[in-house]
């Protein structure tokens, strides 16, 4: 995506170049503009990744700590670099919850079922959908998610993660058939 200012285009990675050079040259509240900027995806990810709306923000500002501090070592597109730290702070996390084997809880958001037993089977439903993705390898969950959830081409995967868009295929279709398995055995 480009974007047009006073009849010049200006590609968002020249952009985020042009942040990241006044931030190392002692601008620190430029920085504040990545985090806007990126924030929201990042937080779906880190979201559909976890499930739990404070473990997604403590990586997601965890992740932006450890990119500021690291801003220097940027090699190629910022966003994908920032997106690979939170990627890799979902898996972290996955590792570490199944080695404590401890959960997480639902959010509390309200609900647009009409009845108490719509929200019950939505709520089992939610829980036996995550238990199964918790079961997924982070790869094929992370694949999942960005697929399915987030809603991204294979194009936009294959560039943010550095693979090529027949492996995520694969991935999103390992995932896919696990998931369909795992669920077949509470739903058949």
């Amino acid at each position: 995506m480009q974007t047009t200012v006073q009849g010049t285009t200006t590609d968002p990675a020249d952009a985020d170049q042009q942040i990241i050079a006044s931030v190392l040259a002692g601008d620190r509240d430029a920085f504040s503009v990545l985090i806007q900027r990126y924030s929201d995806p990042l937080y779906r990810h880190a979201l559909g990744m976890t499930g739990s709306p404070d473990v997604a923000e403590d990586i997601l500002q965890q992740s932006f700590i450890k990119a500021y501090h690291h801003l220097a070592e940027v090699r190629g597109r910022f966003d994908a670099w920032l997106f690979r730290i939170v990627a890799n702070g979902c898996k972290d996390w996955l590792k570490n919850i199944r080695r404590t084997h401890v959960s997480y809880e639902e959010d509390d958001q309200p609900s647009n079922y009409a009845t108490p037993d719509e929200d019950l089977d939505r709520s089992e439903l939610r829980r036996d959908l995550d238990q199964a993705l918790a079961h997924l390898a982070p790869s094929l969950r992370e694949a999942f998610v960005m697929k399915h959830v987030e809603g991204r081409s294979y194009e936009e995967m294959a560039d943010l993660l550095g693979t090529t868009v027949g492996a995520l295929k694969m991935r999103v279709h390992r995932a896919r058939e696990a998931l369909q398995a795992l669920l077949e055995e509470k739903y058949a």
